[in-house]
């Protein structure tokens, strides 16, 4: 289920930018690879055949690397 948030303007969220359709468009691309090697994931927990708890951790670490490229792109200010 892909879930848009409603457009900021850089003005109303302190330390970001205005980010322009390139940035957004880059930032969304890498939110569907993280979509779809998540839906891998749910795939192979389903087969039962992996071991849950490596799952889980390979599921939080696609996250967090995720957020730090979304980060890398949308260059926020130091301070937040």
């Amino acid at each position: 289920m892909s879930q848009s948030a409603k457009p900021q303007d850089g003005s109303t969220v302190t330390g970001y930018r205005t980010l322009d359709s390139g940035v957004i468009d880059q930032m969304n691309r890498l939110k569907e690879i993280s979509r779809e090697f998540l839906q891998e994931l749910e795939a192979m927990k389903a087969g039962g055949v992996c071991d849950p708890r490596w799952l889980a951790m390979a599921k939080t670490e696609m996250q967090t690397a995720c957020m730090f490229a979304c980060r890398a792109v949308a260059k926020p200010s130091d301070d937040c």
